[in-house]
């Protein structure tokens, strides 16, 4: 539960991701909501609580995770997104990433070549993800209450990027916007792309593209691209000036925050954010991204304004900031 005005709950579910071998081809995931207190004995004896109408219909939030970074991370986003009103799924899907085993947002690499960037969907478990979120609209208990023609991605690293190259209502129907904090489109040099390009969103859906200013991930990791100048070396502010073509669109830095930063609980057995330097970023950062995730998955469903979002902008944790 959360402490808000409304009540958040979670229903488990998982779904085959067809091409994957045995025994890594199950995603499993959870779907948050606002859900309503009964005192039922069915609430007593399964814990199982009724979602709540009164918001409804909730636009959808797919929560992509970066390479080997639990859901339970984003839980705190998930949570604050469905009291303001969203279905908000969050998935683990273990699989083969690129020679090893781990937590992956699910990963076609052979469609992010020069030959096939572009032509077909990159993203192995968001259409798996999506229909099991459809078969549960369709019935009891979320029968009406999710809709599927309002999907917003928020992807946090790999998964940011996942998100971004598939952000097409072509390939996802009903995906309408697209939010990442620490992600680009710059291709690793072993996929075959001239050094140095940025590939672009396939589709014009608004785009908010959250960094920080102290990512140690991205800043050690530039060796990956081609890249020697680490002074020069912004792939996340490129992806916006050259991959993004649709309005309403913001490029947003916070002021000393990690790659990780947008993580609670942070776990330091996994993932690689042992390159972050210490941080020495405001703690409100992380509560500022969360008002801006909302305000502009708010903005993009037609449940908010973009003033809302330009607010939020104003805040000193925030160094910099640009909109198209």
């Amino acid at each position: 539960m959360t402490s808000g005005a409304h009540i958040v709950r979670a229903r488990h579910g998982s779904v085959n991701v067809p091409g994957a071998s045995p025994p890594y081809d199950t995603a499993h995931f959870r779907l948050f909501h606002p859900a309503l207190l009964t005192g039922s004995d069915i609430e007593r004896l399964t814990g199982m609580l009724p979602p709540d109408p009164a918001l409804a219909p909730w636009p959808l939030v797919v929560v992509m995770p970066g390479i080997n970074v639990s859901p339970d991370g984003y839980r705190w986003l998930a949570e604050r997104l469905a009291e303001a009103g969203f279905a908000t799924l969050t998935y683990t899907f273990v699989a083969d990433v690129m020679g090893m085993i781990g937590i992956s947002p699910g990963l076609d690499l052979s469609a992010i070549g020069p030959d096939s960037y572009g032509t077909r969907p990159s993203a192995t478990a968001l259409g798996p993800l999506l229909a099991a979120v459809r078969t549960l609209a369709a019935g009891a208990p979320f029968d009406g209450l999710i809709d599927l023609d309002r999907v917003v991605l928020f992807g946090h690293s790999a998964g940011g990027t996942v998100a971004l190259e598939n952000a097409n209502p072509a390939w996802f129907p009903g995906v309408c916007a697209v939010a990442t904090y620490g992600a680009h489109t710059m291709p690793a040099q072993g996929f075959g792309h001239p050094d140095g390009t940025v590939l672009a969103v396939p589709a014009d859906v608004p785009v908010l593209l959250m960094a920080g200013s102290a990512d140690g991930v991205i800043a050690r990791s530039m060796d990956r691209y081609g890249a020697t100048d680490a002074a020069a070396h912004d792939p996340v502010r490129r992806t916006f000036v050259e991959g993004i073509w649709g309005a309403d669109s913001f490029h947003v830095v916070f002021d000393g925050a990690t790659h990780l930063a947008c993580l609670d609980p942070l776990d330091h057995t996994t993932a690689r954010g042992f390159l972050d330097p210490p941080s020495d970023a405001d703690p409100a950062a992380r509560e500022v991204l969360g008002q801006l995730v909302v305000a502009f998955c708010a903005a993009v469903t037609g449940h908010g304004s973009f003033e809302a979002i330009d607010a939020l902008l104003a805040d000193p944790v925030i160094s910099s900031a640009e909109r198209r």
